[in-house]
């Protein structure tokens, strides 16, 4: 069990490492807002730099934050979720519905979902696809990879909490409070 905690502490501490450098991401997508809006005021633009190519380039960068914050989310419960029907359970039986939604909701969503965002991006490699605008940017399959790379890391974060649960259920006391994962705290 203290093998299942340490994989569980490793894959956490490489998610919420990607998670921190996505969060420069924003920082570089503030600035390419902010460098778009003053140049279409004030009239000038970049040779090959206009408006179109950094209004696209502002969602490739939305697509990398939301995907690359995708297990950074999981892990730390800051997904949307519905908890009124179970607000006032307790930390097993929350424990236990989070471990049935894994296997049950989770596990092949995302599996289904990662192996269709995978083609969806090799396609768009493979046909050389472009943007639509005859001004806008070329490979078009790297935001759509951006999207896969962020599946493959719910996937992992999703196995992350399946392993605390499986301490938190099954293992020694003793790693109880240490397993406890954001949606059930030990007692």
């Amino acid at each position: 069990m203290d093998a299942l905690l340490a994989a569980s502490n490793a894959i956490n501490r490489v998610i919420g490492k990607i998670g921190e450098w996505a969060g420069w991401l924003f920082v570089v997508t503030v600035v390419v807002i902010v460098f778009d809006v003053i140049s279409r005021k004030f009239g000038f633009q970049l040779p090959g730099l206009g408006s179109t190519r950094l209004q696209e380039l502002e969602w490739h960068l939305h697509t990398a934050i939301f995907s690359f914050w995708f297990g950074l989310a999981y892990i730390k419960n800051a997904h949307v979720r519905i908890d009124v029907a179970i607000a006032n359970a307790s930390p097993r039986i929350h424990a236990w519905l989070e471990f049935l939604g894994c296997l049950v909701f989770a596990l092949p969503y995302t599996l289904l979902a990662l192996y269709f965002s995978v083609e969806f991006a090799w396609t768009s490699y493979v046909d050389k696809e472009i943007s639509d605008s005859a001004t806008g940017l070329p490979f078009r399959f790297v935001p759509k990879s951006f999207i896969a790379i962020g599946l493959g890391l719910l996937l992992v974060a999703v196995f992350s909490v399946l392993l605390r649960i499986v301490v938190y259920l099954w293992g020694p006391n003793r790693l109880r409070k240490e397993a406890a994962f954001a949606g059930a705290k030990a007692k």
